[in-house]
């Protein structure tokens, strides 16, 4: 096995200046520089990258936090964020908040204490005093992802919820949809904020009203979708379309329609703006939102590697366009 004195051997330089050229600890030119990395080739030497990231303080380690392990977003995003760290030579922790930001404050201390170089966070975001907790909270350098934060102080990659929400709705309303309800998650969140507001403005713009009564508000669990289906399909004049803004949304709305015997299409169309399940094999498959995760973790990682080096400047928020894809559970009425 090579070691450092190999690579000192086949440059021609000492030990010190080879060290100093690996772990940046020096101004060095870029001959030099140039030679040692040639000799490190040569010799075939593998620095211990823990080794000097303990020596400098930190480590070659990201923590992702997200509010629940168990939904396939989280699923994918960590995979795709998995797979766009390493390829910067990073490693990665990942934990699970349970959408609880006392839980998320503690996950935020624990990867502190294993001094991780950075953290990607998707927020909690609840009560009115989070945003300056959050910021307390966070000691290294950090990338939002999924919510945005109001006057945070932190990068944050999403989707662009108003354009996903103008998509959803256009496709229902060329269909021929007017009665429309839509599920909205928890308030306060702005994934949930934002689709319902792309929504309304959308059926604005076409001139159609926005019928109060097929809103549902703080529906988003399983439990949540599958009550308010039900209550909904029972109206004197009830929706023709139903639009779900999560996973639990949609399988809670699948059971209960499926509870009360109605089919999709035939009896109501179905659309969902989380297209992280397995779609395709549904019957009907259900017609939904791609969000681009593996573009969402890239730049993610971009952002964060970029303040990890110490870049400064205002706080950035990128937002990446969804697409929809058409299956077969929305139908012309």
């Amino acid at each position: 096995m090579s070691t450092i004195r190999d690579v000192a051997r086949i440059a021609k330089v000492s030990i010190t200046t080879v060290s100093a050229t690996l772990n940046g600890t020096a101004p060095v030119s870029e001959e030099l520089r140039a030679r040692v990395w040639a000799a490190v080739e040569e010799a075939g030497y593998h620095p211990d990258p823990v080794a000097r990231n303990l020596r400098k303080g930190v480590s070659n380690t990201i923590g992702l936090i997200v509010p629940d392990i168990a939904t396939p977003w989280a699923a994918h995003l960590a995979k795709a964020m998995q797979s766009a760290l390493s390829d910067r030579g990073y490693n990665m922790l990942f934990a699970s908040n349970e959408d609880d930001p006392e839980r998320e404050f503690r996950e935020i201390e624990l990867f502190s204490a294993h001094r991780v170089a950075g953290l990607i966070v998707a927020p909690t975001s609840h009560g009115p005093d989070y945003p300056e907790r959050l910021s307390a909270a966070i000691r290294t350098p950090a990338v939002l992802v999924d919510r945005l934060i109001a006057d945070s102080r932190f990068d944050a990659v999403v989707d662009d919820n108003h354009l996903g929400a103008q998509l959803v709705t256009r496709h229902l309303l060329t269909l021929g949809h007017r009665d429309i309800a839509f599920l909205v998650g928890r308030p306060g969140i702005s994934p949930s904020d934002e689709r319902f507001e792309g929504f309304c403005q959308t059926m604005v713009a076409a001139g159609v009203p926005i019928r109060e009564d097929l809103v549902r508000w703080s529906c988003y669990k399983f439990d949540h979708a599958f009550t308010a289906v039900q209550q909904l399909m029972n109206m004197p004049s009830p929706p023709t379309a139903i639009a779900c803004i999560n996973i639990a949304q949609l399988l809670g709305t699948m059971a209960g329609l499926k509870n009360i015997g109605l089919s999709v299409p035939h009896d109501v169309s179905v659309i969902s703006f989380d297209g992280f399940h397995p779609a395709e094999g549904w019957a009907p498959s259900i017609t939904s939102l791609h969000q681009d995760i593996a573009t969402i973790s890239a730049r993610a990682s971009e952002l964060l590697m970029s303040r990890i080096a110490g870049e400064a400047g205002e706080p950035q928020v990128i937002r990446i366009p969804p697409r929809l894809q058409i299956r077969e559970s929305c139908r012309q009425i």
